[in-house]
């Protein structure tokens, strides 16, 4: 073997030099947290002609290509993630040979692999293969260092062993691969080449070592050193381009000391290069560029991207309701959706009906201006829809209340001046109209004392007989509803007493509840999922607040509460309004539920039954169904 005395000095990361080489020493891909992507990292080493690593790069120093396709870094670092470094070192016998000081290429080669250990990081791990004739692993993964540091110490040249190259590096890059995430390299150290006299030593061929360190689960660089004039240099230069390592030569020993330096500050200076893919799984390339001083370098490798990661259906719920600062009508509504990255739109509806979609962030707020609202209950639906079509909902109630009204009007300008005009004489009829309507007061009192029968009183608006009336009211056994007469023009309005008939609803297919099971209904019931309704029905597809039914003109009518599945009667949607209920009509609550709903006749009105007229102490009056 020749020997060339030469020193090489140890490399050292180097800020504002031009670029020389790139080289993508390892890519891998995994699921991104709460997103529909795989997120990709690249480990990149960037270097001068002396193959001295370039600190101090920034994000907008690179370019990223996937597929030929231009994506978007999301960040570029300068890595400090721990490495798992498998260290490959030849004990043939030609490792005996001695330079012009007496040194022995093994001797070399053990204290240059030692002090390479020593400029690891601590979290650093490493394995330790020999290799002649058959390799040998004399150290699995370990973070203890100075114990690794004593098996190389510990290696001996065996004399006349032929060396066995490629088989070695084939186990060195499976034991590589046992690691299954983050920075992992192998760093192979020959004199030769593989030979068994006229042969190969080795079962395996360089090929599969380049396709076992690049296949789609593996991917592990492998980087070497070759020392003299015997190496196959072309087959080593192969290997490392190919895997994504570097490959070194070394003319003498003296250079040795200084190649594991290089290799060691090249690994420490890497930098991680981040970006989220849709790209379907499979295998892809990437090309990653870099631009410095007027000078590029680049570098392209292929990777295997997994499937993309399952996501669960967004979740959505309110995070509060406040009045704006302009009207207090107006309700601010905040909203919290997870995982918010996913979100592909967002929709609100009030009873029902579609107020606004949103299909760009932000997501989290709406103006819900509610002095449109008619007083009752309104539901505010919300619904958020991810990038896969998958939707999650949530549901508020707010209850509008009705405007004030007072049952004395007010008088208009014109009837104040004629009675300011009338003097005393317009005091003495008021006074006169005050003293015959308190004495009809009494009468009708009285009379009331002496009947059998109950009548039942709602009074219009706030009068002050309002506790003698509902001291009647109490004693009404039969549930009644009074529909006030709202007739343009009228000074009172008119109360008319309406018996309420029997009515039940029937399940006829639910998946919790017995078919027959009956509930009975009032005036109003509510319906829906949650047990504080009227009628609670066990149906994850029903809404919280599905639906209502009421009584009204003689006839019960039923309401969509802006459910998310819908409500139908008789196969017909309801989707805003009311639909009208007769005996045996069919409801349909979301896809599982069907009731049956029934009602007994109207019973008719006593035809004994008389309306008188009451004045109750004002300019209104109010009518009242009366047996007598």
């Amino acid at each position: 073997m020749v020997v060339f005395a030469a020193v090489v000095l140890p490399a050292t990361a180097v800020r504002g030099q031009p670029v020389e080489q790139v080289t993508i020493n390892y890519i891998e891909a995994a699921a991104a947290a709460d997103q529909y992507a795989n997120e990709v990292r690249a480990y990149v080493t960037v270097s001068t002609g002396g193959q001295k690593p370039i600190s101090g790069l920034t994000l907008s120093d690179f370019k990223a290509l996937e597929d030929g396709q231009a994506v978007t870094l999301v960040k570029v670092s300068r890595t400090d993630d721990p490495m798992a470094v498998v260290l490959a070192i030849d004990t043939s016998g030609s490792m005996q040979a001695r330079d012009k000081s007496g040194q022995t290429s093994m001797e070399a080669a053990r204290k240059a692999a030692a002090d390479f250990i020593t400029m690891l990081s601590a979290d650093d791990r490493l394995a330790l293969f020999s290799f002649n004739r058959e390799s040998q692993l004399h150290s699995d993964f370990s973070s203890d260092h100075a114990a690794v540091i004593l098996a190389v110490k510990g290696l001996e040249a065996k004399p006349n062993a032929y060396t066995c190259l490629y088989d070695t590096a084939f186990e060195a890059v499976k034991k590589a691969a046992e690691i299954p995430r983050g920075r992992r390299a192998v760093i192979l150290l020959t004199d030769g080449k593989d030979e068994r006299g006229d042969g190969f030593c080795s079962t395996h061929n360089v090929s599969d070592v380049i396709d076992l360190a690049t296949t789609q689960t593996i991917r592990v660089p492998v980087y070497t050193i070759g020392v003299g004039p015997k190496v196959d240099a072309k087959e080593l230069g192969r290997i490392a381009h190919l895997t994504g390592g570097r490959s070194l030569l070394a003319a003498s020993l003296a250079q040795l000391q200084g190649f594991y330096h290089t290799l060691a500050d090249q690994l420490k200076n890497q930098y991680r290069l981040t970006y989220n893919s849709q790209t379907p799984s499979g295998e892809h390339s990437l090309v990653i560029k870099v631009q410095r001083q007027g000078r590029q370098g680049q570098d392209e490798k292929r990777f295997w991207v997994p499937p993309l990661p399952a996501i669960q259906p967004p979740t959505v719920s309110f995070a509060g309701v406040t009045p704006s600062e302009e009207s207090a009508d107006i309700l601010k509504v905040k909203v919290n959706i997870v995982p918010e990255q996913v979100a592909a739109k967002l929709r609100y509806y009030v009873d029902g009906a579609l107020k606004t979609e949103i299909a760009s962030p932000p997501f989290d707020a709406f103006d819900w201006n509610t002095a449109e609202l008619s007083p009752g209950i309104h539901v505010l639906r919300v619904e958020v829809i991810d990038i896969k079509g998958q939707s999650g909902m949530a549901e508020m109630t707010r209850e509008v209340a009705a405007a004030p009204t007072s049952l004395r009007a007010a008088p208009d300008s014109a009837a104040q001046k004629d009675r300011s005009a009338g003097g005393f004489p317009f005091q003495l009829a008021a006074l006169f109209a005050l003293l015959l309507a308190a004495a009809g007061g009494g009468i009708w009192w009285f009379r009331q004392r002496q009947k059998s029968d109950t009548v039942s009183v709602q009074m219009v608006g706030k009068t002050e007989t309002a506790e003698p009336c509902e001291k009647i009211a109490r004693e009404v056994e039969e549930a009644t509803v009074f529909l006030v007469n709202a007739g343009n023009g009228a000074k009172g309005g008119v109360v008319a007493e309406m018996k309420i008939p029997t009515a039940t609803l029937t399940v006829v297919e639910n998946q919790d509840l017995a078919a027959g099971k009956t509930f009975e209904l009032g005036g109003t019931t509510s319906i829906g999922r949650s047990k504080d309704n009227d009628v609670a029905i066990p149906d994850k597809a029903i809404s919280r607040r599905h639906a209502e039914i009421y009584f009204d003109a003689n006839r019960f009518f039923i309401r969509d509460l802006g459910s998310k599945y819908g409500t139908k009667v008789g196969g017909r949607d309801v989707a805003s309004g009311r639909e009208h209920l007769t005996d045996g009509s069919q409801i349909q609550l979301g896809p599982r539920t069907i009731l049956k709903f029934h009602v007994s006749a109207q019973p008719e009105t006593d035809e004994n039954t008389q309306t008188k007229r009451y004045d109750l102490g004002g300019d209104e009056k109010t009518q009242v169904a009366d047996p007598d």
